[in-house]
């Protein structure tokens, strides 16, 4: 399935990238017209073809598309699935309602660092001066901040640095009140951190799972 949906994505735009296995980017440049409306044409015929809801976010840098992404999915009886953050104003609002902990590649222990330097928002990050950052921690967040700030560091098809951490949930619709459809879940969603963790060639020490 999931090569159909990336099959659906490569076919409606001039390039892309796979990133994992439920995840990809996608070059716009050339398209015409409305790109929210693009990115909401894109989600209705993966959803046709597939039934699979997915979430489409657009932006200047990879980073920044991520945010858009978690953003439409976050807000989806607002966004209908799809959000553009190329305009300076719908940026700074994402930016600024969103916590930095939410940011591509801040795991919990970068997070921690960020918040201890009064960092708690991604607009937070966008606007921290980016040597101090190397300085302190790593070019990787450097970077981050850098692409959060509209400056691309991440070009289509390079690969961003492994990530630390892999999480894969789900919301139930409804309350349930028995134990097959949660190990259902717990199965698939664990099958699917797999293979991220096998994606980018790595290994783990703990798995954690979590039920409310």
């Amino acid at each position: 399935m999931s090569e159909r949906v990336m099959s659906i994505i490569e076919s409606m735009v001039p390039a892309s990238e796979v990133y994992s296995i439920d995840e990809a980017f996608a070059g716009l440049t050339g398209v015409p017209g409305d790109l929210t409306a693009f990115g909401r044409r894109i989600r209705a015929n993966i959803l046709k073809c597939t039934g699979i809801p997915v979430g489409v976010g657009i932006g200047p840098t990879k980073t920044l598309a991520k945010l858009a992404n978690h953003t439409a999915k976050r807000l989806l009886s607002y966004t209908s699935g799809a959000v553009d953050i190329c305009d300076l104003h719908n940026r700074n609002w994402v930016l600024r309602n969103t916590a930095v902990s939410e940011v591509w590649g801040v795991g919990k222990k970068m997070n921690a660092h960020l918040e201890a330097m009064n960092i708690r928002t991604a607009m937070d990050l966008a606007t921290a001066d980016p040597r101090t950052l190397r300085e302190r921690f790593s070019v990787v967040i450097e970077k981050t901040a850098r692409e959060l700030a509209g400056t691309s560091c991440l070009e289509l098809g390079e690969a961003a640095p492994p990530k630390q951490e892999i999480c894969c949930s789900r919301m139930f619709g409804k309350r349930l009140t028995t134990i097959q459809p949660i190990k259902e879940a717990v199965a698939t969603y664990t099958q699917r951190a797999a293979e991220k963790l096998r994606s980018q060639n790595s290994l783990c020490k703990k798995i954690r799972v979590s039920i409310r």
